[in-house]
């Protein structure tokens, strides 16, 4: 048995292993954390083509040349995809682009299995075709993923089997060390052999690693965040609302808060049900969001109620900030709503934050007494 064939035997079951690793985490982790099946099938179809490798001279070429190097071409493509997914980045080479590069890779090995037997032109081509897919699939890393550890594990996988793949092609285009069969014991088809059972666990390390990060800010996010109107919750708007005082008590800045409520909330409810006056606040949010700069935050308070966090921003700022409010909801459909607003304003290192909300509920009882749908300032 020579060393390429037992380096292929090595990295089947290891991407057997790695495949199934991903397997189990793409069924326990949440649905909203994509590609990891497409990660495992990709992995299993790299674990299958290697016993076809394998068999070569024992089954038919068919089998060991054209549909293992198809199926090791499918399973970049399948990488890719699931990174794709994972990223939330659409695929935009036509699909007709895409068929048209796979049936140029099965026509090229067909030919050079049965018309023109070639073995160098053969691993030429699965050496070239393999690496576009594995640098689209880095640039798409590089482009579409945080910077987290994952991704610089991944960007490093990928580099090996890139770096791999240019020395390789470059030894045959100066006609160094040249294979004469796909398990010689030369030292390139060695390394080359040699490179899957290193990048896979590289790679499946760094998957399992981007998974976990994205699972961890997912959790961080709901924590943090209302789940109807993705707005931060009451305890992180309070932590918001302490670090903004700590910085304008710091600097000498400006700050107003505004406490909202939407009125007649109740009867909202009672009219078109809860289904209906969840939508009310979905809207809502999503109008007066569009109302507000980068740097303020839109936080629900509880139930119907909102506070907006406004930096920088005086009492003539923050009423005109409750002016686009009260506009967004004189444009609202299909159900009109309104909404009453409180506004106070940080008053120096003498004041307070449970003073700053107390100021902005009393002028929010003020908007509420007065008729509703307006603005009070205290």
């Amino acid at each position: 048995m020579t060393p390429p064939v037992i380096t292929l035997i090595i990295s089947f079951f290891v991407a057997m292993a790695m495949s199934a690793i991903l397997l189990i985490i793409a069924q326990t982790y949440p649905k909203t954390i994509r590609g990891l099946r497409e990660w495992s099938l990709a992995a299993l179809a790299i674990a299958l083509c290697f016993p076809l490798f394998i068999a070569r001279d024992h089954i038919p070429d068919l089998f060991s040349i054209v549909l293992a190097n198809l199926m090791l071409l499918v399973a970049f493509m399948m990488m890719n995809i699931g990174t794709r997914k994972f990223s939330g980045t659409p695929l935009k080479l036509d699909r007709k682009l895409l068929f048209l590069f796979v049936l140029a890779y099965v026509v090229l090995f067909t030919w050079f299995t049965y018309v023109q037997p070639n073995i160098r032109v053969r691993v030429a081509t699965q050496v070239l075709f393999t690496l576009v897919v594995i640098l689209d699939q880095l640039f798409l890393v590089l482009r579409a993923l945080p910077r987290t550890m994952g991704r610089h594990v991944l960007v490093f996988a990928l580099a090996m089997m890139i770096g791999s793949r240019v020395i390789r092609l470059g030894a045959l285009m100066l006609g160094f060390d040249l294979p004469v069969s796909l398990v010689d014991a030369s030292a390139s088809q060695l390394v080359y052999f040699a490179i899957p059972a290193i990048t896979i666990p590289i790679a499946t390390i760094s998957f399992i690693m981007l998974a976990s990060e994205k699972l961890r800010l997912d959790l961080e996010f709901i924590s943090r965040h209302d789940g109807l109107t993705q707005c931060l919750n009451k305890n992180a708007a309070l932590e918001e609302l302490k670090r903004e005082i700590a910085h304008a008590a710091r600097h000498g800045n400006k700050l107003s808060i505004m406490l909202s409520d939407l009125d007649n909330f109740k009867e909202i409810n009672e009219t078109h049900g809860h289904l209906g006056g969840d939508k009310i606040l979905v809207d809502f949010s999503e109008r007066v969001k569009a109302t507000l700069r980068g740097s303020d935050q839109l936080t629900r308070f509880g139930g119907d109620e909102f506070m907006t966090i406004l930096p920088d921003t005086d009492i003539e700022q923050a009423l005109l900030v409750a002016h686009r409010f009260h506009e967004a909801g004189s444009t609202s459909h299909p159900v009109a709503w309104s909404v009453s607003i409180g506004i106070s304003t940080w008053q120096g290192k003498d004041d307070s934050l449970d003073a700053l909300l107390t100021r902005a509920d009393q002028a929010l009882y003020r908007s509420k007494a007065h008729g509703r749908n307006q603005t009070h300032a205290i």
